[in-house]
């Protein structure tokens, strides 16, 4: 029933009316699937380039890297993988390869071959984030949560471009190893906060879910609250956290709350009222008011 109603609670924040968002949507989507056709289409341009090259110079193994490389970005992994080995058997012994054939075994989830591949490669460069977050995937997927979650620290201490997925992806593990663990999950997204800013809204739309789901009622509505302050649409988080309320049998808040998103839908301009999500919205408030008073 939780798990129900937190996925309700997150169908009412469309601020745009039907078909603007068909339009919008349909315009990205047309955008992902061109860009994506010309890259494919550029990638077997310059696989077949790579082949002519190799067939001129079959000893390369420069060459047969090149086009491994090339055969990874295209998603063909078997192909990547014999030229990988064959760059390696004519004498690569460059350690980015040694990357690249466990980054290739974790995308085609062979998860031992790929944490052998890389336990190597960090043997000599023991220093790369980038390896070290790769590890630390790679011991997720075989379930080796304690020492995934050393490797990902490493990479939240050292990484310079951390971004909100990273940070995303350690509380992961953290719950991972312990679900029950959140209050380092909540510390580890304050650092991201701190690394990133503070209005990070994916960081911040976590660090809420996880409040709720550690029953940390009252530092949960302070972070509703951080919502309905730093943004604009205060009537949707307003009644956001109305529900919340009703949920802890807090029904006098929850009133309260309800008549402020109504105040809230009220100072908004005609145009805004007359959007079909507001409409929406004030039915939903009217409903939830009506249950809670009869």
């Amino acid at each position: 029933m939780k798990k129900k109603l937190r996925i309700k609670r997150l169908n009412h924040t469309v601020f745009f009316s039907t078909v603007l968002l068909k339009i919008i949507v349909f315009a990205v989507v047309f955008t992902c699937l061109s860009t994506k056709a010309f890259a494919h289409g550029d990638l077997t341009k310059q696989i077949l380039k790579k082949t002519e090259e190799i067939s001129k110079s079959p000893n390369n193994f420069e060459l047969y890297y090149q086009r491994g490389l090339l055969y990874q970005q295209h998603v063909e992994y078997p192909k990547a993988m014999e030229d990988y080995l064959k760059s390696q058997a004519l004498g690569n012994t460059d350690s980015v390869l040694q990357y690249r054939i466990a980054e290739l075994n974790y995308l085609s989830e062979d998860y031992n071959n790929a944490l052998n591949s890389i336990t190597v490669y960090l043997d000599i460069i023991p220093t790369d984030v980038k390896a070290k977050k790769l590890e630390a995937q790679i011991l997720f997927h075989l379930k080796s949560y304690q020492e995934s979650l050393s490797a990902y620290q490493y990479v939240i201490e050292h990484m310079e471009d951390i971004r909100p997925e990273d940070i995303l992806e350690f509380t992961d593990i953290i719950l991972a190893e312990n679900n029950e663990n959140y209050a380092q999950a909540i510390e580890t997204i304050e650092v991201g906060l701190g690394k990133l800013g503070s209005n990070t809204i994916a960081l911040q739309l976590k660090k809420l879910e996880y409040l709720k789901e550690s029953d940390d009622i009252e530092k949960a509505l302070q972070q509703y609250d951080y919502f309905i302050v730093e943004y604009k649409r205060k009537e949707f988080w307003y009644y956001k956290k109305a529900n919340y309320l009703v949920e802890q049998n807090r029904t006098e808040e929850a009133n309260i709350a309800l008549k402020q998103a109504t105040i809230a839908i009220d100072q908004l301009d005609a145009k805004f009222k007359k959007m079909e999500s507001i409409i929406e919205l004030e039915d939903k408030i009217k409903h939830l008011e009506n249950s809670l008073n009869n």
